[in-house]
């Protein structure tokens, strides 16, 4: 029997012995994920999901979600939620307790305050400052909080408008969270949750809530959950196609290596991440603009381990 496990993006690090605490007490893997997708949610310091997350060209902090369980292949997504924090337990709620598997706007936002969710201010003053700061032309005055060796954009690179914007920022502005999990009964269980790329345009929704997108998974064969540019991966099908390689017999690293190359065919300097888990425990990540950590935990560890995830170039 495979031992219980979890792995995660780099916003996930610090929150997986939450998860891994889930498993160890033979829970579940569906909780395993949605407990560690709510704690980063909650944190105010990551600036790419929930609470703080950074807002839309209007000003308005918007999040999606989704989780998916591979013994059934049952799914739940939401996206372009306003006021409600914990978007991973409302697409849950979608999957567990309503007939559909995406809800959106409005639809998603009065399915939450029935089902119980409350009702919460999504924005920061970091946010907010941030927000100022990209309408008056001054991100520059931020600093380096998303990459070290460039920041979020030059003083000499902000002379955009509304429509040209994304061009200048869409390298330097995004953030998603990614957990898997495979727990006692040899169940996985796959989650995403994001505000979406920074500024977007209203109405924007990326891989992250897209089934077969931006997550998959399926106790046969294994799981996969992406980052980055969410319109490369719809269009591909990534997380999809990764488990669908390993249906092949490749193991999940080079599943993933390949579902890169896709990404390189489709865009000449794309910026797309890949994590997956296999139905033996095998793990395995790629991207197409660096080398990607992941983070790993199982009961035997000492401390979360991190891997490296390949970096496929074209």
């Amino acid at each position: 029997m495979v031992k219980p496990f979890i792995i995660g993006s780099e916003s996930a690090q610090k929150y997986l012995q939450i998860g891994l605490e889930i498993l160890g007490d033979r829970g579940t893997a569906l909780d395993a994920v949605e407990v560690t997708c709510r704690a980063v949610e909650a944190d105010p310091e990551d600036h790419g999901v929930g609470l703080g997350g950074i807002p839309n060209l209007a000003g308005q902090v918007t999040l999606d979600a989704s989780i998916m369980d591979g013994r059934t292949l049952n799914a739940g997504a939401v996206a372009d939620i306003k006021n409600y924090l914990h978007v991973i337990s409302i697409a849950r709620k979608v999957m567990e307790e309503s007939p559909h598997v995406m809800l959106v706007g409005e639809g998603a936002e009065l399915f939450a305050s029935q089902k119980g969710f409350k009702r919460t201010t999504l924005s920061t003053d970091y946010s907010r400052e941030f927000y100022r700061a990209f309408v008056e032309k001054r991100l520059h005055t931020l600093g380096p909080e998303y990459d070290v060796d460039i920041g979020y954009l030059r003083e000499d690179e902000q002379e955009y408008d509304m429509e040209t914007w994304y061009e200048k920022l869409k390298d330097h502005m995004r953030g998603t969270v990614n957990v898997i999990a495979l727990d006692s009964s040899s169940n996985m269980a796959s989650g995403v949750t994001t505000s979406g790329t920074y500024l977007k345009l209203p109405g924007r929704v990326g891989d992250s809530p897209i089934i077969g997108a931006g997550n998959y998974c399926d106790n046969r064969y294994g799981a996969a959950t992406c980052t980055g540019t969410g319109e490369l991966a719809i269009r591909n099908g990534t997380a999809r196609a990764v488990v669908a390689y390993m249906k092949t017999g490749m193991g999940p690293l080079r599943a993933c290596e390949e579902s890169m190359k896709e990404i390189h065919e489709i865009l000449e300097t794309p910026s797309m991440n890949v994590i997956a888990i296999d139905a033996f425990g095998n793990t395995g990540g790629a991207a197409t603009h660096r080398e990607v950590p992941y983070y790993y935990y199982d009961l035997d560890c000492v401390d979360v381990e991190t891997r490296k995830g390949t970096w496929v170039r074209k």
